[in-house]
């Protein structure tokens, strides 16, 4: 009997750390690519390299750590309004910013942080010629 309990005991012990194991895992394969576990120095080079060679991060999906920013311009007559995620380099002397959408495309300002808070958002990173223009923005976004 006491032979029994224990092989239950350590069959579940085992079973509950191979569980742990899997969703620790899984937790940090939810983004292709995870700005937030590198330094700023890091962030900033790699949010330039996604603006430079956007074609090695299509499709992929993108976390990252920044400060909200909307801007809003006039192109054709036609008012438009875009959210960035804004990183800065290690000294917060440059900075560079990511263009988002999030899902379900809520209305602003109720839909979104307040303006220079900072956010955590994941998206799928997005390259299309828009107007003659290419453009590259984080889609399908969730602010964590």
């Amino acid at each position: 009997m006491k032979k029994t309990l224990l092989f239950a005991f350590i069959a579940l012990c085992i079973t509950l750390t191979l569980a742990y194991a899997q969703k620790k895992t899984s937790a940090k394969k939810s983004a292709d690519v995870d700005l937030t576990r590198m330094s700023s120095t890091m962030i900033y080079a790699k949010v330039f390299d996604m603006l430079i060679n956007p074609q090695n991060y299509e499709g992929k999906k993108i976390r990252m750590h920044g400060i909200f920013d909307v801007f809003e311009y006039e192109e054709a007559g036609v008012k438009h309004r875009s959210f960035a995620c804004i990183v800065q380099d290690a000294t917060a002397c440059c900075a560079q910013g990511m263009e988002f959408q999030l899902k379900g495309n809520p209305s602003y300002p109720a839909g979104y942080p307040e303006k220079y808070t900072e956010i955590t958002l994941t998206g799928t990173f997005r390259q299309f010629e828009e107007n003659g223009l290419n453009r590259i923005l984080l889609t399908a976004c969730e602010i964590n």
